[in-house]
C-alpha cells in the first residue's frame, strides 16, 4: 500500500522480488486487498483505487498496515450474514469496515464517522450512526447522545478496539468518553470480540472499557508477546492471530 500510495501502481514481479516472496503469494494478497477495495487488479499488477472524499490511507508502517488488514479480515469472519453488529470506534474500525465489503445483508451500528461513510458505500449494508459530538479533527462521536441512542437497540455482536488490553486491566482507552461509548456498546451486545494491534497488547491506557472476561476473543497480529498471549488464553479469552 505504501508503494501504491507513492507510485500509483505496482507490478507482481517487482513486489515478489522486492519482498522476497512468491508471485503466487503476491497475487493472493492483491486479490485480498482488491476485495476490500483498497486497489484494483490489472494484468501483472495493481493500481491504486480512488478513496472516498475525506478518507486516506493508514499512516502506519507497511508491516503494521498489512497486519491491520488481516485483523480486519479476522473480525469480518466473525460477523454472520444478517447480523446486527456494533463497531465501536477504534484504530482498526475502517479496516474492519472495508473487510465487510460484499455482504448481502448486514446492519452495522457505529460511532466512527469514517467507518460509517465507508460502510454506506456498500450494497446490502444498513448503517446506523449513533448520536454524539465529534470534536475538531476527530472522526469519533462521543458524549451522552451515544449512550441514549445505543440503549434503544440490541446487537448480536460488538467489535471493540481501544488503546490497550491487559490480563489484569482489561480493555482500556486513553479518552474516557471513547471508553464509555465502547462500554455501552458492550452492554447492549450479546457477544463481544476485541481487536488490538500487537503493540497495544499488554498496555494499560487511562480509562477502562470493560474487564477482559467480558470479551470472547482477542483478534491481533502474530507478533504479540507469547507470555501475554498465554495469560490472556488462561483467563478464558481465545487469542486469534493471522
Amino acid at each position: 500500500m505504501e508503494r501504491l500510495a507513492k507510485d500509483g501502481s505496482v507490478a507482481v514481479s517487482a513486489l515478489s522480488h522486492g519482498l522476497g516472496v512468491s508471485e503466487a503469494s503476491v497475487r493472493r494478497d492483491l486479490s485480498f486487498l482488491e476485495a476490500q477495495r483498497w486497489l484494483s487488479r490489472t494484468h501483472g499488477g495493481a493500481v491504486v483505487r480512488s478513496l472516498p472524499v475525506g478518507l486516506s490511507l493508514p499512516s502506519a508502517p507497511a508491516r503494521r498496515q498489512a497486519e491491520r488488514f488481516e485483523i480486519g479480515r479476522l473480525a469480518a469472519e466473525r460477523v454472520p450474514e444478517g447480523a446486527r453488529v456494533g463497531l465501536a470506534a477504534g484504530g482498526l474500525s475502517v479496516a474492519i469496515a472495508r473487510a465487510l465489503a460484499g455482504r448481502a445483508s448486514l446492519t452495522v451500528v457505529t460511532n466512527q464517522l469514517d467507518a460509517a461513510h465507508e460502510l454506506s458505500l456498500r450494497e446490502g449494508v444498513t448503517v446506523m450512526v449513533t448520536g454524539g459530538v465529534a470534536f475538531s479533527g476527530s472522526p469519533v462521536l462521543t458524549g451522552p447522545m451515544v449512550e441514549s441512542s445505543l440503549r434503544e437497540v440490541h446487537l448480536d455482536l460488538v467489535i471493540i478496539g481501544g488503546d490497550g488490553i491487559d490480563p489484569e486491566s482489561g480493555l482500556t482507552a486513553e479518552d474516557p468518553l471513547v471508553a464509555h461509548a465502547a462500554r455501552v456498546f458492550r452492554d447492549v451486545s450479546r457477544r463481544a470480540v476485541a481487536v488490538f494491534d500487537a503493540p497495544q497488547v499488554g498496555r494499560t491506557a487511562f480509562a477502562r472499557i470493560c474487564p477482559l472476561a467480558e470479551v470472547a476473543e482477542l483478534l491481533t497480529a502474530d507478533d504479540v508477546d507469547p507470555e501475554l498471549r498465554d495469560k490472556i488464553d488462561d483467563a478464558g479469552v481465545g487469542v486469534v492471530t493471522e
